[in-house]
């Protein structure tokens, strides 16, 4: 569906909006006319309209309103959000994708969204608590309340990301599926179009491409998505947009000495990759980079550690933070303002985790690119292991303004925050707020996890400097502990447990088919826009 702007025009100032269909959203106890008064003036029907009497505005509430199918404007649906005091992002992301969803249903080939029905939102919903920062924001207090800017970036975003389908796989199309809008278009009172406000759009489109590219990896099944693709799609999206890419292959890797992720990817015909993308704008190449990693487990059996046979198909979603981090360059590299955003890399350690005659056994012990050795206990404990050697990397060839790291990691952190909640682990003040800032900008529920260090003894070996888990109580901190081992002192680092939220197995309106969700990606375009992550250092 494309993006379009409909805008004032002649010296009368003349709206010559044209959609099959537009949706207005309105507060309880407030009449619907002054949500979007021009749209009354281009569509006077309304004014007599019998739908109009009977809406009510509750959350959820939809009433489809027709006029005279000449009109240039013949359908309205008015979309109920409740109570102004409760209204929140999240429920204004959620009407727009079931708006979007319900205009797909009934065969509407266009959509338009009056702008100023935004700004009312905004006057009328503007509260301290109401979460949102700005474009470019900060993290200051006056950038915590919502903006017309906000409201445009996340209803493109919505809109987008809720026609999302997973047909890659199917020889044809299901007969009674119904086509996507062609376009939607936001609608402009204004003869000239805000450049704040068609950046804002153009942020969302970028930041919704990127989510379905990760949700299209996430999904994809482990004979089509290996490491090798991976790598191809990282190769892809450098061609596309001017990025530095470099793959290492399985010689590659163990000759860089990066054991880890060599014996994790060594029991599969599929072997391991490498992938290093960097974004550098021209005058930046000195500059500190953020560098975020993905885990790429592109499906995990367990290994000789075989997990059990039910819902093992779920497993080619293990590698949910590559997923992200490609998603995240995708949303990067269709920025607007891309050369002026900061220096970023992206690493992603890529392999299959499969039993065989050459897998990896437990009770082997392996050296890390670190020089650090570490004792197997449990081959399915796998995602650790390659992105230990990620972090070495990330530090030995850069002087990271910060490491973020994302992964579908541990179990116990869905049992500790359940399907849809993040652990965040990190031991800098600075980098913690701005992470959980953006993500109650973007809606992921994320929160912040101890790194305890009571709890380190009990990666205790026998036999080599450490093991690669611990006893299952607190095995998310123990997990969080591990990687620790691998960061420098001075590095700032985050860890982020997506086990919950990297892949779902229930729909909704952002996201229409269950699977993959495309997690990070959005959370990591607000990381890269904050100073507190590329410019501070403020350690607890």
């Amino acid at each position: 569906m494309d993006i379009r702007f409909q805008n004032a025009s002649g010296k009368g100032q003349t709206l010559p909006w044209t959609a099959d269909c537009t949706i207005v959203f309105a507060f309880e106890q407030e009449a619907p006319s002054s949500f979007a008064p021009s749209l009354w003036e281009v569509a006077p029907w309304l004014e007599i309209s019998p739908g109009l009497r009977d809406f009510r505005a509750k959350k959820e509430e939809r009433s489809l309103l027709y006029g005279h199918p000449e009109n240039p404007l013949s359908r309205v649906l008015l979309c109920g959000l409740g109570s102004k005091d409760t209204f929140k992002l999240n429920l204004f992301r959620d009407s727009v994708a079931r708006a979007v969803q319900f205009c797909r249903d009934k065969g509407f080939a266009t959509i338009g969204l009056p702008v100023e029905n935004l700004d009312r939102l905004v006057q009328e919903g503007r509260s301290p608590a109401l979460p949102g920062a700005g474009l470019g924001d900060t993290g200051g207090e006056a950038s915590r309340y919502v903006s017309r800017e906000i409201l445009i970036r996340e209803a493109v975003a919505s809109a987008l990301l809720s026609l999302y389908r997973n047909d890659d796989w199917r020889s044809k199309k299901e007969e009674d599926s119904p086509a996507d809008p062609r376009w939607l278009a936001l609608l402009f009172t204004e003869k000239e179009i805000p450049d704040a406000a068609h950046r804002a759009a153009r942020q969302g489109e970028a930041e919704a491409g990127g989510v379905i590219l990760a949700r299209h990896l996430s999904n994809g099944p482990g004979n089509h998505i290996t490491p090798a693709v991976l790598a191809e799609e990282a190769c892809k999206l450098a061609k596309a947009h001017g990025f530095a890419c470099t793959v290492f292959d399985q010689e590659q890797i163990e000759a860089r000495g990066m054991g880890a992720l060599f014996a994790v990817g060594r029991g599969s015909v599929q072997g391991p990759r490498f992938i290093v993308l960097e974004h550098c704008p021209k005058g930046k190449e000195q500059d500190k980079p953020l560098v975020v990693v993905g885990k790429g487990i592109t499906f995990d059996t367990g290994g000789i550690s075989l997990k059990p046979a039910a819902k093992m198909h779920e497993m080619k979603g293990d590698m949910g933070g590559a997923a992200a981090v490609l998603g995240f360059f995708h949303a990067l590299g269709s920025f607007a303002d891309a050369d002026e955003l900061p220096r970023v890399v992206g690493l992603v350690p890529a392999a299959e985790n499969m039993p065989g005659g050459n897998a990896t056994r437990p009770g082997d012990v392996i050296t890390t690119l670190s020089g650090k050795t570490v004792e197997i206990l449990n081959t399915d404990a796998e995602g650790r292991l390659i992105l230990c050697d990620a972090l070495t990397y990330a530090q030995q060839e850069y002087t990271p303004a910060a490491v973020i790291d994302l992964a579908t990691l541990t179990g116990a952190s869905v049992i500790a925050l359940g399907d849809y909640g993040s652990g965040l682990f990190t031991e800098d003040c600075s980098l913690r707020k701005a992470i959980m800032d953006g993500a109650e900008d973007t809606g992921d529920l994320v929160w912040p996890m101890p790194l305890w260090d009571e709890y380190d003894a009990n990666l205790k070996s026998d036999v080599a400097d450490f093991s690669n888990m611990g006893s299952r109580e607190g095995a998310a901190i123990v997990a969080a502990l591990f990687l620790r081992r691998f960061i420098e002192k001075g590095t700032r680092w985050a860890h982020l447990d997506i086990a919950g939220p990297g892949y779902v197995v229930k729909s909704a309106p952002l996201l229409p088919v269950a699977g993959g969700t495309g997690m990070g990606v959005r959370l990591l375009c607000r990381c890269l826009r904050d100073e507190r992550v590329v410019g501070l250092n403020d350690k607890c």
